[in-house]
């Protein structure tokens, strides 16, 4: 995983091979064969411990403070050489059903799962409506993130991600006055 991890950092999914990986590490090709059926699948774990170790989740103790500070955190990194190495998995996954499938169980499903128990926690503490679902919010909040990265037509940065953030909780639409009162 190291070893995979460092040549994704060096130059991305293209010099990730199995044998570049056995080189790197000093494992045999069919010790790696055992636990990845091919160097998509080892670049998708590597990528996945990468970014556990880069963006812990936040808990500062009230929900737009922990949502906010992890849309920021994982805009940080995907702003880095990892935005990059995202979109090179992305795109070999496009076309590959098993390997689509592998970066949701492996990468996805664990930073889901983070922010599903930040949005539990919030609905225990009475923070944020009830009836909203874990995943819509998830996809409210980082869906934008992704976005930015694959059409590149706006920043990612501190202030965007805050305003993303902001959006998303505080909801796109102007309140509406109640009936009967002022207009």
């Amino acid at each position: 995983m190291a070893a995979a991890g460092t040549l994704l950092e060096e130059g991305g999914l293209p010099l990730v091979t199995i044998e570049a990986v056995s080189a790197r590490s000093g494992v045999g090709k069919p010790t790696i064969y055992r636990y990845w059926p091919n160097r998509l699948a080892v670049a998708i774990d590597a990528f996945a411990a990468h970014m556990a170790r880069q963006v812990p989740s936040a808990d500062l103790g009230d929900a737009r403070s922990d949502l906010t500070e992890q849309v920021r955190r994982v805009a940080a990194f995907y702003a880095t050489h990892a935005g990059t190495v995202l979109t090179q998995l992305l795109g070999a996954t496009a076309t590959d059903p098993a390997a689509a499938e592998q970066l949701r169980d492996r990468f996805l499903a664990d930073r889901w799962a983070e922010t599903t128990l930040m949005w539990q926690r919030a609905v225990a503490r009475g923070e944020v409506r009830a009836e909203i679902s874990p995943e819509i919010a998830i996809d409210l909040l980082f869906s934008p993130i992704i976005y930015r990265l694959l059409v590149r037509h706006a920043p990612i940065d501190p202030e965007a991600a805050a305003a993303i953030a902001d959006a998303a909780l505080g909801g796109l639409l102007s309140p509406q006055p109640s009936p009967g009162g002022p207009s």
